[in-house]
């Protein structure tokens, strides 16, 4: 199944039986379907348990700008929604028996030093992202943490930046109505420090929050007017998806970049992290990657526990799948992970045939060649991707960084 389902995410019975045949497993479609059981469906989550739990030691990508960090951590979440009858496994957000009573959210971190994924660790889809299952104590020592404004609390920022024996660092948007304070303790009016001019960067030392007051560097930009329209809209879609209706002061606020670090201006200048801020959008990639291209959200059944093992199946591929990614092409910084997958797509039953016949290390090396050509993104003149901003260092003029 695991492999069956890398190499065709939309894989029938029929075919599940044609590649057990081809490792001299002869079974019937109907012998495969009563097998879906409860007790299979935890065999399957125990196997994606267990590989979650496998770290990869890599060399670092040769970026200077990452690379003075020991890790630069991106964490993130997807959700994916189940059949009312998984709401005693899986709990949503919805009322029981609803469309969305039954769902699983994934969390993942995601070393983009060296490719290293850690996780994903499954929960309710119910819990929120600042309750994430990874601890702040798992952060390496001088690690970069970066994580979308879901996982934006107080406490969790100062837990980074004030472990006792060990430093870590933080990149992360500003979350609007959390209160700043000046040094002496008097709140400042963020209106009053806003930038006007589109382009202006403005950069404040501030406190962040009165009980725990922790100093960081607020760095602000007033970006164009297309930039701030579309920030709007995907605003109202996420409070309409939610049921709610976004504020004017938040909506206001789209018209700037607000970014919050612990990072000293001698690490990174404010252009820098802006360029840093921007990594954490390669997850978003990873999550595409696994529902676009392996359809870890979909399925060609109703029957509940077929759909859990499916599920956990496709997710132990996406965990293989991305081992052979950071081995074979995440030394270089213009990797593309799309191409990378389609040709492991194509190659992935070689691996299961090698398990079998007993070459393994010389299929996956034959395998990792492939991935090491034509795996490439093309440079952009107009638009530079991420990659090309760490290379290049700050040619690039400031209306790029702020789309």
């Amino acid at each position: 199944m695991i492999f069956g389902f890398w190499q065709d995410p939309d894989l029938r019975l029929s075919g599940l039986a044609q590649i057990g045949g081809r490792r001299e497993v002869y079974v019937t479609e109907s012998a495969i379907s009563q097998r879906f059981t409860p007790a299979c469906a935890n065999m399957f989550l125990k196997v994606m348990q267990r590989l979650a739990e496998v770290a990869l030691e890599s060399e670092k990508v040769e970026i200077p700008l990452l690379k003075q960090f020991s890790a630069v951590i991106v964490e993130d979440s997807t959700s994916i929604t189940f059949p009312a009858e998984l709401t005693e496994i899986w709990r949503g957000c919805g009322e029981e028996g609803s469309t969305s009573s039954a769902a699983v959210k994934a969390f993942v971190r995601w070393n983009v030093l060296n490719g290293e994924l850690h996780g994903p660790r499954l929960t309710n889809a119910r819990l929120n992202d600042h309750k994430s299952p990874f601890g702040i104590e798992e952060l390496p020592e001088y690690s970069l943490y970066i994580a979308d404004l879901g996982f934006f609390a107080i406490d969790r920022l100062c837990h980074i930046a004030r472990e006792k024996t060990e430093k870590r660092y933080f990149v992360t948007r500003f979350q609007a109505k959390t209160n700043l304070y000046n040094r002496r303790g008097h709140r400042i009016d963020l209106a009053g420090i806003l930038p006007q001019q589109v382009g202006q960067v403005r950069e404040v030392g501030v406190v962040l929050g009165k009980k725990n007051g922790l100093p960081v560097r607020l760095i602000l930009v007033k970006v164009p007017e297309e930039v701030a329209e579309e920030r709007q809209e995907r605003i109202r879609l996420k409070a309409q998806k939610n049921g709610d209706i976004p504020s004017k002061e938040i909506l206001a606020l789209a018209h700037w970049t607000m970014v919050i670090t612990n990072i000293p201006r001698k690490r990174a200048s404010y252009a820098e992290l802006l360029v840093l801020l921007r990594l954490r959008w390669q997850i978003e990639r990873l999550f595409r990657l696994w529902k676009e291209d392996a359809k870890i959200d979909e399925w060609r059944t109703k029957k509940p526990y077929r759909i859990l093992c499916e599920f956990y199946a496709k997710l132990c591929a996406m965990i293989i799948q991305q081992a052979f990614l950071q081995e074979g092409c995440w030394l270089d910084p213009l990797r593309s992970l799309v191409k990378a997958a389609s040709a492991l797509r194509r190659e992935c039953n070689r691996i299961m045939i090698a398990f079998y016949e007993g070459n393994l290390e010389k299929t996956v090396q034959s395998i990792l060649s492939t991935m090491r050509a034509g795996c490439r993104i093309e440079r952009r003149a107009a638009f530079p991707s991420t990659a090309q901003l760490l290379l290049d260092g700050l040619d690039w003029q400031l209306e790029l960084l702020l789309t």
